[in-house]
């Protein structure tokens, strides 16, 4: 879920949260399986795990199955009150993590390209220190972006229709700013079964896989990339960051 400090409250607004849970879960089934895999091989079976931009908590509820303290960060308030209602256990605030201090933790988690919201380079080179800061030695931070197309790209259409909502958008890239742009048209069903209309726009800021690499050593983490979750392959334009604090 995005992060971007100047425009919080225009993202994520009730209909496109409620959206989002119903019928973009997909990323984080995706990645569930790997990422409890990862932190088993670093000795993380335990302990508290921070999920940077967590929706509408299904992912916080998971790993509260298996046994992991939890503590959500979202921009949207519409998200928060649903990841309030998933994953009961799990600590909230809401608030961009570019802002709030992330607690010490054992972990922590980013899925879904909520980094790609942090509006320059110098948000994201500051959000990389402070979760290197706030994990434990030997902790661990997994997350995964999008990188810069290398020319001009054609603007996409795509759109997701369900019984009670359906999602329009419109994207566009900037390729010579690293800037990609989604116009976003929702309609949903209310409860006289009419359908409200909303729109928003989401700016998210591209970053190349050698850049996020290099900040990520000079943070002082080992990195390992990868650009699939298991059976689960992101598009070639993204990357999964399996990142360790040394001990």
């Amino acid at each position: 879920m995005p992060q971007q400090s100047n425009t919080n409250s225009l993202l994520y607004r009730d209909d496109l949260a409620e959206i989002h849970v119903d019928g973009y879960g997909f990323h984080w089934t995706g990645a569930a399986d790997s990422i409890l895999e990862w932190f088993s091989q670093y000795g993380i079976c335990s302990g508290k795990v921070v999920d940077l931009g967590c929706g509408g908590g299904q992912w916080l509820a998971h790993l509260d199955e298996h046994g992991y303290e939890t503590y959500g960060i979202d921009v949207s308030e519409s998200m928060i009150r649903i990841a309030s209602r998933n994953a009961p256990n799990s600590e909230l605030q809401c608030g961009s993590f570019a802002d709030v201090a992330i607690p010490k933790c054992d972990a922590v988690t980013s899925l879904g390209e909520p980094l790609n919201y942090l509006n320059s380079r110098r948000a994201m080179q500051r959000t990389l220190r402070k979760v290197f800061a706030a994990l434990r030695p030997g902790g661990v931070f997994i997350f995964d972006v999008r990188h810069p197309a290398k020319g001009a790209v054609a603007p996409q259409s795509p759109h997701r229709i369900s019984e009670d909502w359906c999602c329009l958008a419109h994207i566009e890239e900037d390729f010579r700013k690293n800037l990609l742009t989604r116009h976003i048209t929702t309609f949903r069903r209310q409860k006289d079964g009419k359908y409200h209309r909303d729109t928003e726009v989401h700016r998210l800021k591209v970053f190349s896989r050698s850049d996020v690499s290099a900040w990520l050593r000079a943070t002082g983490f080992r990195v390992r990339t990868k650009t699939a979750y298991g059976t689960y392959q992101l598009s070639k334009r993204q990357s999964i960051f399996i990142c360790r604090k040394p001990e």
